[in-house]
């Protein structure tokens, strides 16, 4: 989960990193006492948004008291009606105005290629980081095993970036620019954070609980359910993925994910395996005119009930035109057990639109053999595929089939 500036500020504040004084002004509340309570002369009005480049995007403004408070309101107001680079503004963060002297950047995020996390760290920060020399960016191989910094010249907030890092189990942390002000004191003033969707059993309200009984600190643990929900196109959730969420949480979360789900404007449900392969099938599906109603993906193996309970909530919404249910060749992934959680939902919702369905991997005989028998009960308008037929080709069939 990515979180918003001002979500990333508060775990920065928590670990000893300095922030800006500033407050969060959400869509219903009014910006006019802000200037009163922050008793400072410059403020920075700042859009919550999920994407980054706020700055070159109107999505960052300067204000002062000469122009008075309205004035303030009105480039909240402003900012609330606008989208930042596509992005839903969910909220306005109003801070102080920073005496800048230095800029620099810092960011900790994991290494795929040498499997560990890595700092990456340079003097010259800002809104250009990419364009800076690589010989002027220094990166540092971290252990995990290693809570305290082993680096011979420790940039400041370094110790407490990491801490944030591991302890809040995070994919990234980001400071940028990591400023130093005039009078010398080193201060974040951009926050970004990604944290590891994997680790929600360990900053939940059972967590808390959990500590308790353990005689340890419940205060330590943060409790991610406290963030505001969002999806990838940075608006809050509707119904239908906030219920989706739920579907990974419990003791059988490891047994595969279902919790993938972002709802569109389109009506062609679809229910993919896989993540390359989804992104690939959602333009095959542009490509030849239809329009998707969600992205949805399940992966690993997920139990029959984990799958059910998605297909459900993907086949609720309405006025749909049709259903792909569409994935590679899974190595490890159980076709059979798979396919009765959508026959499940299938049975119940019995879809009287067209229904496309290809895939291949382990058990898919036995899982397409019930799919036909679900299809035949219900009375389904189904086309089953497997590997001998691309899945590019079967988003084709599926509207050829709509068009007749």
């Amino acid at each position: 989960m990515n979180l918003y500036e001002f979500e990333g500020k508060q775990l920065f504040e928590k670990h000893g990193i300095k922030i800006p004084r500033g407050i969060v002004v959400r869509r219903e509340e009014k910006a006019g006492d802000v200037f009163s309570e922050l008793n400072v002369s410059d403020v920075v009005v700042k859009a919550q948004v999920l994407s980054g480049k706020r700055g070159k995007n109107n999505g960052i403004r300067f204000c002062n008291k000469e122009k008075g408070v309205q004035h303030v309101q009105d480039v909240v107001d402003e900012l609330f009606a606008m989208n930042v680079r596509g992005q839903y503004v969910a909220a306005v963060r109003i801070e102080e105005k920073l005496d800048i002297a230095e800029e620099h950047y810092m960011s900790i995020t994991y290494n795929t290629n040498r499997k560990q996390p890595m700092l990456i760290y340079s003097r010259e920060g800002g809104v250009d980081i990419e364009e800076v020399p690589e010989d002027k960016i220094k990166k540092y191989p971290l252990e995990i095993a290693n809570q305290k910094l082993e680096i011979d010249t420790v940039p400041a907030y370094a110790q407490e970036l990491w801490d944030v890092f591991l302890q809040e189990d995070c994919r990234q942390v980001e400071i940028n620019p990591l400023v130093k002000t005039a009078s010398g004191e080193w201060i974040a003033a951009d926050a970004k954070v990604a944290l590891d969707d994997d680790a929600f059993y360990r900053h939940s309200k059972d967590a808390k609980t959990r500590a308790v009984e353990k005689g340890q600190d419940p205060d330590v643990i943060t409790d991610w359910e406290e963030f505001e929900s969002r999806t990838m196109l940075g608006r809050p959730a509707t119904e239908r993925e906030i219920a989706v969420q739920d579907i990974d949480k419990g003791e059988k979360y490891y047994q595969g994910t279902a919790g993938k789900y972002i709802e569109m404007t389109g009506d062609i449900a679809v229910l993919f395996s896989g993540g390359g392969a989804s992104i690939a099938n959602m333009d095959a599906l542009k490509h030849h005119g239809l329009s998707p109603a969600n992205y949805t993906e399940y992966s690993g193996n997920p139990p029959r009930e984990k799958v059910a309970s998605l297909a459900k909530i993907v086949l609720s919404k309405p006025d749909l035109k049709g259903l792909w249910i569409c994935g590679g060749v899974a190595n490890f992934t159980n076709i059979e057990a798979t396919f009765q959680g959508i026959i499940d939902a299938l049975d119940e919702v019995k879809p009287t639109y067209p229904i496309v369905v290809r895939r291949a991997g382990p058990f898919e005989k036995e899982g397409m053999a019930l799919m036909k028998e679900c299809a035949e009960r219900n009375h389904l308008n189904m086309k089953l595929f497997g590997k001998e037929v691309s899945m590019s080709e079967t988003a084709k069939t599926l509207a050829d089939m709509i068009q007749q």
